[in-house]
């Protein structure tokens, strides 16, 4: 069965899962994240076939979140970076890391802690908004369509009813 693509879904989310909606493209990121470069390095750690391996960072390469560097002439062999969109995908995974510190671990047993590289304090991952640096809660947020979102403003006004009836100063949100 193929895999269905969102790559031309009018969602953030449905399109950036198109390139890290399997397990093992976030995997190789974050193996990148923790120092892993080379093809071996990555079977090694992932315990991934070699083809699926070799599928997943073409993807990511032709992605733009991976660069390959040669490090060798004879035979010829590469290292994968994260490139700056890499980074930013990396930093979707890293906030993954609470959800799964708290849910899947007792308290205070985190299989893995992040550290800064500068100061080597350790940092604790929390998603806030850019504009305030206040704490985001799922539960205080509600969605809105975005300029390119490509539907009518009727079907914008159905898919987004709490944005409109917010917009237009309602106060029942019970519809």
């Amino acid at each position: 069965m193929e895999r269905k693509t969102f790559g031309d879904a009018p969602c953030s989310i449905a399109r950036s899962l198109d390139v890290l909606g399997d397990w093992w493209s976030p995997l190789i990121i974050r193996e990148c994240l923790y120092g892993v470069h080379r093809f071996d390095g990555f079977q090694q750690w992932l315990g991934i076939g070699r083809n699926i391996l070799t599928s997943r960072l073409k993807l990511l390469l032709d992605q733009g979140l991976l660069e390959k560097r040669k490090y060798q002439d004879k035979p010829e062999r590469y290292e994968y970076h994260l490139t700056e969109k890499g980074y930013d995908a990396a930093l979707a995974l890293i906030a993954l890391m609470p959800f799964g510190d708290k849910w899947f671990f007792e308290r205070g047993k985190e299989p893995i802690q992040l550290y800064d590289r500068r100061s080597g304090r350790r940092v604790r991952p929390k998603l806030v908004d850019a504009n305030t640096g206040v704490a985001i809660d799922a539960r205080d947020l509600y969605a809105g369509p975005g300029p390119s979102f490509p539907e009518s403003e009727e079907v914008r006004a159905r898919r987004f009813s709490e944005f409109y009836e917010a917009k237009l100063g309602r106060s029942d949100k019970s519809s």
